[in-house]
This record gives structure tokens, C-alpha cells and sequence, in this order.
């Protein structure tokens, strides 16, 4: 029995020597933007939703278990100019009415030095399902962690927009995240 207690100890103090880094997150959405930007006649457009959840499992010393799953609600977005809140959820966009969520579900994460890394996901958008690779920073401090990174995708992949052609709106769209999360 005292070895019992003798081994345990000694476990627990071992523990209690390491931290643990927790591999689960929680988004602070009061601090964290999701959001979007395309050229639109020559000028930027830039949009960020309103609300989406994400759920987050991530371990820099464990990349093989990441998994990180976002469902964005298409039909609210903020942006500067007035006439796109409108337009953009619509039939010819997003098509908030017919697919009111879109998700992001990750697939394999590489380390790619420093606090840089990439991971490759899919992003489903009215309908369709479209591989993405998303590269990020990610800062670690104590219990808290921000991540800031960008996806390109092509609009008209999704169906977005199709009857606009790239000279009007332009194909390429960068998706930007900025989320800062607790363990």
C-alpha cells in the first residue's frame, strides 16, 4: 500500500511539474472577426459575419489530432457599404435563404516553422464542397491563443455570384479570420 501511495505521488509531482497544454479552445467571439474580402469594379470589398461558431481542438505538439470545425450563418454579414448587407446574403451571393449556414471542416495541419502553420480544409458554400488550404499564425500565451490567417477561394467554385463575370466582381476571394480563444 505505501508503494501505491509512493508511486502516485511521485506521478502527481511530475504532473504538477509539466504543464499541460489543453487541446480544446474556446472562441471569444466579442474578440474574434470571420470575414471576407474581393475586388468589386477596382475596389476592395470587405465583409466580416456577424455569427458563426467554431469548435477547436489543437495541440501544436499533437498536429495529427487538430480538428477544427466552423459553422458561419451566411445571412448576416457587416460591411461599410450599406448596399451589400443586403445584396451579398442574397440569391445571386450566398444564398442565405436556400443555405443559411456554411462550414469549414479541417482535414491535415503542417507546422511550417516558428509559429506559422497550414491547414488544408473544406469549405461548403451553397451547396458545394470545395477544398481549402488555410495558412496561420497562431500565438500561445498561458490560456489564451490568437490565430491570424487567410484562405483564397474562387466565388464562382461556390456558384457565387455567377452570372457577374470576374471583370465585374473578381473570382479570387480571401477569406480572413482573426480569433483569439481560451483553454
Amino acid at each position: 500500500m505505501r508503494r501505491l501511495f509512493a508511486t502516485a505521488a511521485l506521478a502527481l509531482s511530475l504532473a504538477a511539474g509539466v504543464p499541460a497544454l489543453a487541446a480544446d479552445w474556446t472562441v471569444d467571439p466579442a474578440r474574434s472577426s470571420l470575414g471576407f474580402a474581393v475586388d468589386q469594379g477596382g475596389q476592395p470589398v470587405e465583409a466580416t459575419f456577424r455569427t458563426w461558431t467554431a469548435t477547436i481542438r489543437f495541440d501544436p505538439a499533437n498536429l495529427a489530432e487538430a480538428r477544427i470545425e466552423a459553422t458561419i450563418e451566411t445571412g448576416g454579414i457587416v460591411t461599410a457599404n450599406p448596399q451589400f448587407v443586403e445584396m451579398i446574403p442574397g440569391a445571386d451571393w450566398l444564398a442565405a435563404a436556400t443555405f443559411p449556414t456554411a462550414t469549414f471542416t479541417s482535414g491535415a495541419v503542417t507546422a511550417l516553422g516558428g509559429n506559422a502553420y497550414r491547414m488544408d480544409g473544406t469549405l461548403t458554400l451553397r451547396g458545394q464542397a470545395q477544398p481549402v488550404v488555410v495558412d496561420f499564425t497562431l500565438d500561445i500565451t498561458d490560456a489564451s491563443a490568437r490565430a491570424v490567417g487567410t484562405a483564397k477561394v474562387k466565388r464562382t467554385a461556390f456558384g457565387v455570384g455567377a452570372s457577374f463575370p470576374p471583370s465585374t466582381v473578381g473570382d479570387d476571394v480571401t477569406i480572413k479570420l482573426d480569433l483569439t480563444a481560451s483553454r
